[in-house]
Parts: structure tokens; sequence; C-alpha cells
């Protein structure tokens, strides 16, 4: 019997040895000249001139250089973001920027929609992130990339956790446990929840997964959107959940879509992620993604899911989730931004 335990054992450790030193060889730090190269590659190709496997390595590569943080090229992009955004100001409708008998144009249309009594007092007095500066923020994607990454713990010691459209918070070692501000995308309680026509609990229920996140809307993106929306602030009141409600501004979402327009990224409209990503630049001192990756095999070649928590498959043609990521890589070349892909430990 002693012999078989110290057999186990010595074969247990010998694997661990083997993982660890094959971790020692894939994770090698390539040197400063593979490193300038790369990024020289990434910085001046047009994504469309780069094989989506030779990006995929290139993107892998990348994580094996050292990023360094530089405060010129972090603090010429929160002032390019804040002359055409604001986000602290106008990223939230608000009684100030929304008062009442002020007309908005939908995001996506023409029409328009009057601040009444019955919207204005549904609004917060001032933005939530009025004069508000964190000095460390993790934006946490959906990708099936996040399985198996180890960085939930990393995620959590970040001040402020920004979280995408309602996702399950299951796998809490890989995606962490902490939100500070969720999206909601509004097919959620329309597909999932009958709208919040009939019993709200379940999605209340659901809700108390973020404790006491904001919960961030797209109330005036459609206007098949503005009554879910609507109902998910009263479903949070009703409950007495201890969450804030809060809705884009439209005239923001729109002032992005044309910063992003001009840098190169077409597409029906920008993601949630892309959205949130802009607005954690401004409001925050160094930013951290996490989860965010367009393609369906992870750095080793390997099948992965679209979410980490499901296996649907992306909606062709409305994001243009290639083209952003390809922005967050280059954003991260320069330092402004740093892209986690991969495990974390």
């Amino acid at each position: 019997m002693l012999i078989i335990l110290f057999h186990g054992f010595y074969t247990n450790l010998q694997n661990r040895i083997g993982v660890y030193l094959w971790k020692q060889i894939k994770y090698k730090p390539l040197s400063a000249a593979q490193c300038a190269a790369i990024k020289g590659i990434l910085l001046h190709k047009s994504l469309k001139s780069i094989r989506p496997k030779t990006f995929m390595t290139y993107v892998s590569d990348l994580q094996k250089c050292p990023w360094e943080y530089n405060k010129r090229e972090d603090k010429l992009l929160k002032k390019a973001f804040r002359n055409c955004c604001n986000a602290s100001h106008s990223m939230i409708i608000n009684q100030q920027n929304a008062p009442l008998g002020q007309q908005l144009q939908y995001e996506t249309n023409p029409k328009m929609v009057t601040v009444n009594e019955k919207i204005y007092n549904l609004l917060p007095e001032t933005s939530p992130f009025t004069n508000k500066l964190f000095d460390t923020c993790a934006v946490v994607g959906n990708g099936g990339i996040l399985q198996h990454s180890y960085c939930g713990s990393e995620i959590d010691k970040n001040e402020y956790v920004f979280r995408l459209n309602l996702p399950p918070m299951t796998l809490a070692e890989d995606i962490g446990t902490r939100s500070d501000l969720v999206t909601a995308n509004p097919s959620i309680p329309l597909r999932r929840y009958q709208k919040l026509q009939e019993s709200r609990k379940p999605f209340a229920e659901h809700l108390k997964n973020y404790g006491s996140a904001i919960f961030l809307l797209p109330a005036f993106a459609y206007v098949s959107s503005t009554d879910v929306c609507f109902r998910v602030l009263y479903t949070v009141r009703d409950f007495n959940l201890p969450n804030q409600v809060v809705f884009f501004h439209p005239e923001y979402l729109k002032n992005l879509s044309i910063y992003w327009g001009n840098k190169g990224i077409r597409a029906k409209r920008l993601s949630s992620g892309i959205m949130v990503v802009s607005a954690a630049i401004e409001l925050c001192k160094k930013v951290t993604l996490y989860g965010f990756w367009p393609f369906p095999q992870d750095l080793d070649g390997n099948t992965i899911p679209h979410h980490y928590y499901d296996d649907k498959e992306p909606s062709p043609g409305f994001h243009s989730m290639p083209d952003e990521f390809y922005f967050y890589t280059q954003m991260h070349i320069k330092g402004t931004i740093q892209l986690k892909v991969g495990q974390c430990s």
C-alpha cells in the first residue's frame, strides 16, 4: 500500500513538473526585437491584409511581450474621447442633460421623444460618473476565451468592474464575482422574461447575481426598447433591489458611433463591448480587458464557444467584432489599455 501511495505521489509530482516546464516554454517571453516586429506589423497593417490564423498567432505572441503603460498616449486618447463624447457627463441621460420638455432623437432613427414628467422622474438628478476617475478598471467581455483562464481573482482586485449584457455569474475562478456596472441588452427581458409583462420575480432573482451594481440600458436606441427598459427599472424598484437603473444618452451613442466610424469601424451598430471600453478609457486611469476574443479557436487552436456560458454563434454582420478587437490590440500596443487573452495564472 505504501509503495502504491508513493508511486501515485511521484507520478503526480512528475505531471506537475511537466506542466510547469511546458508553461515555461509556452509562455517564454519574446526578445525585444521580436516584440518590436510584431507590434510594428499590428500597428501599420490593416486587419484585412492579415490572415485570421496569422493574426491569432501575432496576438498570442503579443501576450509574451511586456505591457507598458504610456502616459502620453493615454492622455491623448482620453482627450479625444472627452472631446467627442464626454462619458462622465454625457453617457448617462439625467435631469441635467435632459431637462423637462426637451426633445431627444432616438439613436437609430429620426423619431423624437419628449422628456415628459414620467420620463423625467425616472432619470437620476446627475450622472453617477460626474467627476469620477477610478484607479483600475476591468471590462469583462463574455468570450469563450474566458473558460479556464483563471482570471477571476485578478478581475476582482480592480477598483471598478464593468460587465456586459447580464451574463451568468458562473465560473467564478475565470470571470470573478464582483460587478459595479452591468449593461443589459433589451432583448434579454424581451425574449427570456416575456417582456416583463408577466411574472417579474425570475428576472428580479437573476438581477441579484450582480450585487449592488448599476444597470445600464439603451432605452432610447430603438423605439421598441423604451418600454421594456422602463420595466427593468420598475422591477428593480418594486422588488426593492439595491441597484440603480440608468440609460445611455442617445446623443452620446451617436457621437461614439461617429468617432469609431471615422476610425474605420463599419457596422449597423457598435457592440456593447466597445461602448463600455470607450467609456472606461475616460473614467479609469488604467483599463484591462478580459474575455474579448472574436475567433472560434483559442490561442492553441482549440475550438471554443462564442460565449463562455453557451454555444451560440454570433449574429453575422450586425457588429464588427474583429475590427473592434483589432483596435483593442493596437491600443494595447500603444500602452493605453491592457488586453488579457488566455490564462492569467
